[in-house]
């Protein structure tokens, strides 16, 4: 059985990054060492580009990006919803089905009518700019569309009843957010149909879950967030020692912020206009050297040493004036923001800290603070979360306190679940937690997959979300899962990962696991409005279309009736080429994430050009015990006698070929009305494609690469081996061609989106990703004329 390892990610030279399969860190704070590391080994380097500050690094990269996203034809995608909408003029309507024209006229009849006119704006905004029709706001008119809150009182919060009869459509909800998520309903089956009609009847809508949390798309707004079918959003929050004016303990005071809670009192605000729960992440990050003034005061307030020997102290959650501490902090949070619906923080292994968040030498589960030590883990944990659900409470009766054990089972829980701290927590408090995380997905040939961050591999929940959301019942607690909106950590350097399948799948995951709602926010990246972002709204209210109806109709939509049947095709092969990927690779390293701009390394001696930097992580060169011998290079017989991780990584390429197949074929049919958002699609199915293609060649050439270079290097072969290097030397060439034809093909790709390009990603500041090719291309060439032949040269000589 092969277990593929979670690595670890250590800077060992100027630039230079290798993986240890050992440690286990939150991945979101690995995501963030490594960046230090890099930033601060980055500033050592003499060129003078990059002879700046950190702060001057981000104010210029955050400027540059704007610019250029801005420069891109996809921001219209991100930057307003409707615009991936348009009316297809060939469309012949039904029996059953009502046109709506210039004629119609929107009346209001709700109680909160100033939100009502904002929904209608929004409604005449898409009928009258997408579907070309002209219907006005008014009191009167032969043909109505109705905005009604004055359903009857025992309606569900937030469902709403479409009745669509000749000359008159009516929203009906009880409530102003009723309103709202019916004319998004309304948008969303005007636009699947490409044309201004209804079909005659009546349907009441439900909502499968409670609380719909989404980020809002790059450059858009809370009404594009709104038409993708969530509720709530993250609204301010920060570090809680900036955010606090409590005195308890009056050192804290130098570590205040001014203004820091107006800016949530803001967010708050502006995301009540449109009736959006707005939740606040905050933290407790900072920590302590031993000889503060606060411990040279008060030695018994100091709680834990983290992370190292000489490392910093936090504050002891369960010291009493730490806890009056936060208990104020918390209030004034909320008496600053009354409408905030809660707080969220990380308490598992990074993010908000206490004495058993990475305690410097002692085992997991202990910490080196005796008197958290004397009550456990599970109390500590609960003990805080408890304390500030109290105080948010006495503020506001129905806010919540939203813990993220992210990672807790690494650094302090001794259950995967958390159940015994979650039987801890009291009404007022509350769970999010991750789909996936952590699970293993069973491959053939005895591959285990270990999930260690987020995947579509698994729609889950996995066993441990499911042991979540029991103990939740139990405990009478809500609990809100994660995912991501756009991608998993199997893909690349993608805009998204368009498998739809597995988002649709991922989607009904979500409304029927039992969870209270579902927060999906991007961790790394923007959220570009792409399908996969849109794509819950179709699923997320009863009654939903079946996955087939769903998805059909939309890739209609986004290519046309005709083009929609092959990008249709598209979706289920890239959606079938998910399994076969046999490990989540590190971050930021490696040709699957750098795809045809990763160096072949042919000759694993030769010099990188500057352009590389020399800190991406090349798995070949790794030893012995660190590199693809921890990949499977097992043959089987039964598999044709290949390696099970090339086999998987060849397997993968070939969906996507397919998939790329099918984008060919309909490139043809698309009209130009959609244009767009196919293009969009194609883009990231062509470069998911390369980015496949370049992995199983890498893999293969550094296996070839490395038996050759040792058989070369014998001085007496046997027939045998004499002819294994001929065929060997053979493949490899024929491989080598492949990739520099990948790298050329994929170039146009990587210049014509720029949300490819690594120098705008905001992991990293890489170069430009076509400077890149370009570079790989040249050096991958000389590899094929100089250095291979050389070695031939070299093995037959011997």
């Amino acid at each position: 059985m092969i277990i593929a390892p979670k690595p670890q990610v250590t800077l060992v030279s100027k630039l230079r990054f290798v993986l240890v399969p050992k440690l286990r860190l939150g991945t979101h704070l690995l995501a963030k060492l490594c960046f230090a590391n890099f930033a601060i080994a980055l500033l050592t380097i003499s060129t003078p580009s990059y002879a700046e500050t950190l702060a001057e690094l981000g104010a210029r990269l955050g400027r540059e990006t704007s610019e250029a996203y801005a420069k891109s034809p996809y921001t219209a995608i991100s930057s307003n919803y409707f615009n991936r909408f348009s009316r297809d003029p060939d469309t012949k309507l039904g029996a059953q089905e009502m046109p709506l024209d210039g004629a119609w006229t929107i009346v209001i009849d709700a109680n909160d009518t100033a939100f009502a006119e904002t929904m209608a704006g929004h409604l005449i905004e898409f009928l009258n700019g997408r579907m070309g029709v002209n219907v006005k706001l008014g009191n009167s008119g032969e043909r109505q569309i109705v905005l009604s809150d004055r359903g009857a009182p025992d309606m569900k919060p937030e469902s709403f009843t479409l009745n669509v009869v000749k000359d008159k459509v009516t929203v009906l909800g009880a409530d102003a957010e009723s309103i709202r998520d019916g004319v998004v309903k309304l948008v969303s089956l005007i636009g699947m149909r490409q044309a201004p009609a209804l079909t005659i009847g009546s349907q009441t809508y439900t909502p499968r879950l409670r609380v719909r949390l989404g980020a809002t798309p790059y450059g858009g707004s809370a009404k594009d967030l709104m038409f993708m079918g969530y509720n709530a959003v993250f609204a301010g929050g920060g570090e809680l020692y900036a955010l606090s004016s409590s005195d308890a303990i009056p050192e804290l005071a130098s570590r205040r912020q001014a203004g820091a809670r107006e800016g949530t009192a803001k967010a708050v605000a502006d995301a009540k206009k449109n009736k959006l729960k707005a939740y606040a992440f905050v933290s407790l990050r900072q920590k302590f050297p031993e000889n503060d003034p606060i411990f040279q005061r008060d030695p018994s307030i100091r709680g834990t040493r983290t992370w190292k020997a000489d490392g910093e102290f936090v504050l002891c959650t369960e010291h009493p004036a730490v806890k009056q501490f936060l208990s104020d902090t918390m209030k004034e949070m909320f008496q600053a923001a009354p409408e905030l619906d809660g707080v969220v923080m990380i308490i598992g292994g990074e993010g908000f800290y206490h004495c058993f968040m990475r305690p410097f030498g002692v085992e997991k589960g202990h910490t080196n603070c005796a008197r958290c030590e004397a009550l456990g883990a599970d109390t500590v944990v609960a003990n805080l979360c408890n304390l500030l659900a109290d105080a948010a409470r006495s503020v506001n009766p129905k806010a919540e306190v939203i813990a993220w054990p992210y990672s807790a089972e690494h650094v302090w829980s001794s259950d995967k679940a958390q159940s015994g701290f979650i039987a801890k927590l009291k009404p007022g408090t509350g769970i999010f937690t991750e789909m996936e995380k952590d699970e293993y997905v069973e491959k053939p040939d005895g591959v285990r997959k270990h999930l260690w961050d987020y995947s579509i591999d698994l729609i889950g929940p996995g066993d441990r979300a499911k042991q979540q959301i029991d103990a939740c019942r139990k405990a009478g607690i809500s609990i809100y899962m994660k995912s991501e909106p756009e991608l998993g950590f199997e893909a690349p350097r993608l805009s998204h990962i368009p498998c739809m399948d597995r988002w649709v799948d991922r989607a009904e995951a979500l409304a029927s696991c039992g969870a209270d709602g579902a927060w999906v926010f991007p961790a790394f990246r923007p959220n570009y409005g792409t399908p996969p972002a849109e794509v819950n709204q179709l699923v997320w209210w009863n009654p939903a279309p079946s996955k087939d109806d769903a998805l059909d109709a939309l890739a209609a939509r986004i290519a046309g009736n005709t083009a929609g049947l092959h990008l249709r095709n598209a979706w289920r092969f890239v959606s079938e080429a998910i399994p076969f990927s046999p490990e989540i690779p590190p971050y930021y390293t490696g040709p699957y994430y750098l795809g045809p701009a990763h160096p072949m390394c042919v000759d694993p001696d030769a010099k990188l050009p500057e352009v590389f930097y020399g800190q991406y992580l090349f798995m070949a060169e790794m030893s012995d015990s660190e590199g693809l011998p921890a990949r499977p290079t097992f043959f089987t017989e039964a598999r044709g006698n290949v390696p099970v991780f090339l086999r998987m990584y060849r397997e993968m390429e070939a969906k996507l070929k397919s998939a790329v197949d099918e984008i060919e074929a309909a490139k043809i049919d698309v009209p130009e009305r959609c244009k767009l958002m196919f293009d969009s699609d194609a883009s990231a199915i062509r470069w998911f494609y390369h980015t496949a293609r370049a992995h199983a060649n890498f893999y293969e050439s550094c296996q070839l690469r490395d038996a050759l270079r040792t058989l070369a290097k014998s001085e007496s072969k046997t027939p045998e081996q004499i002819e294994t290097v001929k065929k060997q030397f053979a493949r490899w060439r024929e491989v080598l061609l492949d990739e520099k034809a990948n790298a050329e093909a994929a170039l146009p790709v990587m210049e014509g989106d720029v949300r490819l390009d690594w120098y705008y990603g905001g992991d990293h500041t890489f170069p430009h990703g076509a400077d890149m090719i370009r570079e790989k291309l040249r050096i991958i060439q000389g590899e094929i004329d100089l250095v291979l032949p050389a070695l031939e040269k070299q093995a037959a000589a011997n």
